[in-house]
């Protein structure tokens, strides 16, 4: 009897345990089929908007040649380092705590945090509008030796409401799940209208004798496109969260906490542009316009393998942030795991293939820019190297140790600007590259150790072994034709190479075994792309 009494509340405890675990495994199942499916069209949209953004800037390159498009990007480079003041970080409390205030049903709360950053953003690009039109000389003159900025720059600043106001509008969308819209707006709305403003411009310019509106056409282009995704963003975030537009719907909110998370934001924000995008400023105040030309194509397609890091990550933040204030960190950890494989399985086609066909794609943009090609390997490898550890900077972000971000980007920006203004000197656009890609590898190191340390996750498990092999056979294969006739040498061989890359990739995959987990993973992805349920 009194083993059966011992027994029985075992039995009722394991049962419990058992229901728990199947509760919990549905729930990972439900958030993994949700973040590839949202990642998916993520994906699909961002690789759309690339490819569109791809041939645009072939077509922008061929009009305008390296000199002039490294005018016009050290024009816009000066408009998206003002925007990083005029957003305040508010792009991160948007997706932290609407996301939050969304999920409890507080969608009063909501509204406030959302118009406490729309506020603030209209003041403060008005302000920076105002600071370049009044410094444009000195900027063009003095800092960049480049006559032809000042006039460029003077049009350019008509871009900063509308632009900041894109990208808080298109956080809102982010924060609200709804990744289809902000993808549609913030991208095809600006990408679309650039290139049609910019070609009638063109044409015009040819039609009156007029070469000198090549740059001033693509400077129009962008202000016109800046007001068009601001347009569609609002009308996109208005349909999906109209509470964030009801002046009726008044609620406190803690200001304070906003704003120092805000701020830290900034910080992370203003310190990751220095990493990622000083070097095009660094390059213009040391060399001429045709490098900063050069390189602006090569990072473009250095950003190619970002495209999976990206998708997975901007739906994975706000279900971080949902599913760690529930306490949920065992499942934050098996989603972290699982979708840093599949970035990473499928990174790795796009590395190979720009080992393989680099030369090939820049010579599209213009003969000028194949010389790019060793800097454009070396941006990828860190970008490849960023997409085994750069979710957990989201799970940074959206639990308490946000701070570590900021410390992590403000040392690596540090270490870039310093290399950037060492290197680029005696190497070049080269340079400019091992700068930037060093910083983006030391910054996945500590992100490794962080949360190792302070979330005790990490990235990887013994599938991993699986990717690494099939990465290694891949780059083996691409490193063995390159420089054999088989290398691709036109954009139509590229873009088959591109193919053969992901068929290998895949091919190497299922003969490794697939997992369960990931079986349900393709079919959601095929259920998205044939719109089936």
């Amino acid at each position: 009897m009194s083993g059966a009494r011992k027994t029985g509340p075992k039995l009722e405890a394991g049962e419990r345990g058992h229901r728990r675990s199947a509760e919990t495994r549905g729930e990972y199942e439900g958030y993994l089929s949700k973040l590839t499916k949202e990642a998916g069209f993520t994906f699909f949209g961002r690789i759309f908007a690339l490819l569109f953004g791809f041939i645009a800037s072939a077509i922008i390159a061929r009009v305008l040649g390296p000199d002039v498009l490294g005018v016009y990007v050290l024009a816009w480079a000066v408009v998206l380092a003002a925007t990083i003041l005029t957003t305040f970080g508010f792009e991160g409390s948007f997706v932290k705590y609407i996301s939050i205030y969304v999920a409890q049903g507080k969608s009063r709360e909501a509204r406030a945090v959302y118009m406490r950053g729309i506020h603030f953003g209209v003041i403060a690009a008005l302000i920076a509008t105002a600071a370049i039109v009044f410094l444009r000389r000195p900027i063009a003159y003095t800092f960049f030796k480049e006559p032809r900025l000042e006039r460029a720059l003077l049009f350019m600043a008509l871009a900063m409401v509308p632009y900041t106001l894109t990208r808080l509008q298109a956080a809102g969308l982010r924060a609200l799940k709804d990744m289809k819209r902000s993808i549609i707006g913030a991208e095809f709305g600006f990408r679309i209208p650039r290139l049609t403003v910019f070609l009638v411009l063109y044409y015009v310019g040819l039609k009156y004798h007029r070469p000198d509106l090549g740059l001033l056409g693509v400077v129009l282009a962008s202000v016109a496109a800046s007001i068009t995704s601001a347009l569609v963003t609002f009308v996109y975030l208005k349909k999906s969260g109209p509470y964030l537009f009801d002046h009726s719907r008044k609620a406190e909110i803690p200001t304070g906490e906003l704003v120092r998370y805000s701020a830290s934001m900034l910080a992370e924000t203003a310190t990751a542009f220095a990493l990622l995008e000083g070097s095009r400023l660094i390059l213009g105040f040391f060399l001429e316009s045709t490098e900063v030309g050069i390189y602006n194509i090569v990072v473009l397609l250095a950003m190619i393998a970002t495209l999976f890091t990206f998708s997975f990550n901007a739906i994975f933040s706000p279900i971080i942030a949902d599913i760690y204030h529930r306490g949920r960190i065992e499942l934050m950890k098996s989603l972290l795991t699982a979708i840093t494989r599949w970035i990473v399985l499928l990174t790795l086609p796009v590395y190979g293939w720009i080992i393989l066909s680099g030369e090939a794609v820049l010579g599209i943009f213009g003969n000028e820019f194949v010389r790019g090609y060793p800097a454009l390997v070396i941006l990828a490898t860190a970008q490849l190297l960023n997409s085994t550890a750069g979710s957990i900077a989201s799970c940074l972000a959206m639990t308490k140790y946000q701070r570590y971000n900021v410390y992590n980007t403000m040392i690596m920006a540090v270490v870039s600007v310093g290399l950037n203004i060492w290197l680029i000197p005696r190497m070049g656009i080269v340079g400019a590259a091992i700068a930037t890609a060093c910083s983006i590898v030391l910054i996945n190191i500590a992100r490794l150790v962080e949360g190792r340390l302070l979330l005790e996750v990490m990235p990887y498990d013994r599938s991993t072994l699986k990717v690494v092999a099939t990465g290694a056979l891949l780059v083996a294969a691409a490193l063995l034709l390159r420089g054999t006739p088989l290398a691709p040498t036109t954009w139509y061989w590229a873009g088959a190479a591109l193919a053969a890359s992901y068929a290998v990739a895949f091919g190497l995959t299922a003969v490794m075994g697939i997992r369960e987990e990931d079986r349900m993973v393709i079919r959601a992805v095929l259920q998205k792309v044939l719109h089936t349920r």
